[in-house]
């Protein structure tokens, strides 16, 4: 009686620290996505406004600190190259914002953005993810 207790607390505990993986990357994914199409629509197509430069900054600055935030907890549980791919994106983010390369700052968002989407769609739980 005690195995069949301890075993249910288990897949209990499981159970839980699984749904709260998930929803941590599903909710983390969202907020950047939504950070980096507010970033992507301040490049407007590769050739920003100079009035919207701060701003670009400002909103690139904020998506790598909350990328450095959320990245190593979602490493305790996720695939190393899905981050890895998000990772360098958002590093080369500010260098070519300083270097003023608004063509490939435009890219990188859009390469940015697919980086989080395919993490979050890896994450769920779905036949193909399953097997």
């Amino acid at each position: 009686m005690n195995r069949a207790r301890i075993t249910a607390i288990i897949c209990v505990f499981l159970a839980a620290f699984c749904s709260a993986a998930l929803i941590n990357t599903v909710n983390a994914s969202r907020e950047l996505s939504r950070m980096t199409g507010e970033a992507l629509a301040l490049t407007n197509g590769g050739s920003p406004a100079e009035e919207d430069l701060d701003a670009l900054g400002d909103k690139i600055s904020e998506l790598s600190r909350a990328w450095e935030q959320c990245q190593p907890v979602i490493s305790t549980y996720s695939r190393h190259d899905e981050l890895e791919r998000v990772s360098s994106a958002v590093r080369r983010l500010r260098p070519l914002l300083r270097n003023r390369k608004f063509d490939e700052l435009y890219l990188t968002l859009h390469e940015t953005g697919d980086a989080l989407e395919h993490l979050r769609s890896t994450e769920l739980p779905t036949i193909s993810n399953i097997l």
